[in-house]
């Protein structure tokens, strides 16, 4: 179980949390990174001011650069944001890092959501669960638990992700869910959630999708 296979890693020496550390200790923090998959997370909707998705566009012109956009229909489009409690940063010398749960995540399906225009795209074998405990489970093409958060589901969302049959699914460390440490509640800002969510997605650190929807109560 887990979200992926460890690699074999070519150099001796490693760090965690910035500290060197061993190859074991190394291949102990990512089996511990990648068996946890109760993150932080919160539900709203495409229109919310910590995310200022924008517009969706249905047409570009190449020669003019005119974006046709479609208009309405997306302020309600249902959203969950999936945030790991931990990065797992790894890089070749000389290379930016890139965050290797965000990395799986794009292999198994989901699309890299970077700023400005992006491809938000269906998921395909990807399905949100809503479970009888009321927690949302995303699951991956493999059919087992890839990451699930405990949080309050108004009514209003869930009968928009009835209606709709697939919820955006957006999954990174930096998605504005998590309060920064020592910072209080009541600071963490719209506009500073707003900046953490594109920080993430500007460093490729962002996966999303349309994800089908499941309803697992009974």
């Amino acid at each position: 179980m887990g979200r992926f296979k460890q690699k074999k890693q070519r150099r001796s020496r490693f760090q965690v949390d910035g500290h060197p550390v061993g190859r074991s200790d190394l291949m102990s923090h990512i089996s511990a990174v990648a068996d946890t998959v109760d993150d932080h997370g919160r539900v709203t909707f495409w229109d919310d001011p910590a995310l200022q998705l924008g517009q969706v566009a249905r047409g570009f012109d190449l020669e003019s650069g005119t974006v046709t956009v479609e208009p309405g229909g997306t302020e309600q489009l249902p959203a969950a944001l999936f945030e790991p409690e931990r990065a797992l940063m790894m890089g070749m010398p000389g290379q930016a890092p890139r965050e290797q749960q965000a990395e799986v995540a794009v292999e198994l399906g989901l699309g890299r959501f970077g700023r400005g225009f992006a491809a938000l795209r269906s998921a395909p074998g990807w399905t949100l669960h809503r479970l009888a405990d009321e927690r949302l489970e995303l699951r991956s093409p493999n059919g087992e638990a890839f990451s699930r958060i405990a949080v309050p589901l108004n009514p209003a969302w869930i009968s928009a992700a009835v209606s709709t049959g697939f919820v955006l699914c957006l999954y990174g460390i930096q998605l504005g869910v998590r309060t920064p440490p020592g910072m209080p509640a009541e600071r963490y800002t719209d506009q500073e959630r707003l900046e953490e969510f594109r920080r993430g997605r500007g460093l490729g650190y962002t996966a999303a999708g349309l994800v089908p929807y499941v309803n697992n109560r009974g």
